[in-house]
C-alpha cells in the first residue's frame, strides 16, 4: 500500500489514540507520573512532521512503497530523536511542558518502545480488520467527501 499524507497522519493518529494511550496510561500510573502522556503527545507532533519526509521519500522509491523495516528504522529514529532532543534541552536546562527534568533512558525506552511495537503490532492486524479498506485507499479511514 501507498500512504498518503492525510492516510499516515490519520493513522499516526488513530493508532496512537487507540493503542498508544491506554499503554501510555498503565506507564503514566506505574511511575506515577503524567510525564508518558506528555512524551506521548510529543510523539504525535513530532511523527507528524515526520511523516511529511516519509512521505516525501516514499516517492524515491520505485514502487513507492514503505517496507515494515523502514517502518523500524523509521520508528527507532523518531525515538532517538526525542531522546535526544530532551537530552540537549535538559544540558541546557530547558524542559517541555509535562516532562520533567533528565528523564530516564530507561523509562523512556520501555515506554516508547512498547508503544511503538505495540501501535506497529496494530497496524499490521487491526486496521486491517477494522477497516478493510484502510490499505486500498492510501492508509485513510476516514474519507472526505469527493
Amino acid at each position: 500500500m501507498t500512504f498518503t499524507l492525510v492516510g499516515r497522519w490519520q493513522t499516526r493518529l488513530f493508532l496512537l489514540m487507540v493503542v498508544g494511550l491506554p499503554v501510555t496510561a498503565v506507564f503514566a500510573w506505574f511511575y506515577g507520573s503524567v510525564q508518558p502522556l506528555a512524551l506521548l503527545g510529543y510523539v504525535l507532533l513530532l511523527g507528524l512532521g515526520w511523516d511529511v519526509l516519509y512521505n516525501y521519500g516514499q516517492t524515491w522509491r520505485w514502487n513507492r512503497d514503505w517496507p515494515p523495516l523502514f517502518v523500524w528504522v523509521a520508528g527507532l529514529w523518531e525515538g532517538l530523536f526525542l531522546w535526544t532532543l530532551l537530552h540537549l534541552l535538559w544540558v541546557l536546562g530547558l524542559t517541555l511542558p509535562g516532562v520533567m527534568v533528565g528523564v530516564g533512558y530507561g523509562r523512556f525506552a520501555a515506554h516508547y518502545l512498547t508503544v511503538f511495537a505495540l501501535t506497529w503490532v496494530g497496524s499490521q492486524s487491526l486496521l486491517p480488520i477494522l477497516f478493510p479498506r484502510w490499505r486500498f485507499h492510501g492508509g485513510q479511514w476516514l474519507e472526505g467527501r469527493r
